[in-house]
């Protein structure tokens, strides 16, 4: 079955709320208390997603959070893809390649499935998702 962690989840869902807020810059302690995530791990999710081009910050004594980029330049794979987290449906399609494949008749499914499933995240694009 596939799942969608803890981490995966607490990212969209804090983009979501930058993002339905985007007219100003939020304290990430007030996204903390609004979104019920621990500071501590928002502020890690926080970096992931900065380094990614998805938010941007500024850092002092109070960190604050802003989208960097326009609603449909910011897709759910984008999202996902920047809490470095795994993306892949089995271990055989994490490169898009298995050793095995000559010798498996799943190859070809797994990885038609794992693109399929790329392509979904990223057609789901922020303007898609608030309306």
């Amino acid at each position: 079955m596939l799942k969608v962690s803890k981490k995966w989840w607490y990212a969209l869902k804090a983009v979501l709320y930058i993002a339905e807020n985007n007219e100003k810059l939020l304290k990430i302690s007030d996204l903390s208390k609004e979104l019920n995530i621990s500071e501590s791990l928002l502020r890690r999710i926080i970096s992931d997603l900065e380094k990614s081009g998805v938010v941007s910050t500024i850092k002092g004594r109070v960190w604050w959070v802003k989208l960097w980029k326009e609603f449909n330049q910011i897709s759910v794979y984008d999202i996902l893809k920047s809490v470095w987290e795994e993306l892949w449906i089995t271990d055989c399609t994490k490169w898009l390649f298995c050793e095995n494949s000559t010798n498996c008749s799943t190859t070809n499914l797994f990885t038609n499935l794992q693109k399929s499933f790329n392509g979904i995240l990223k057609l789901q694009t922020l303007d898609k998702i608030i309306k």
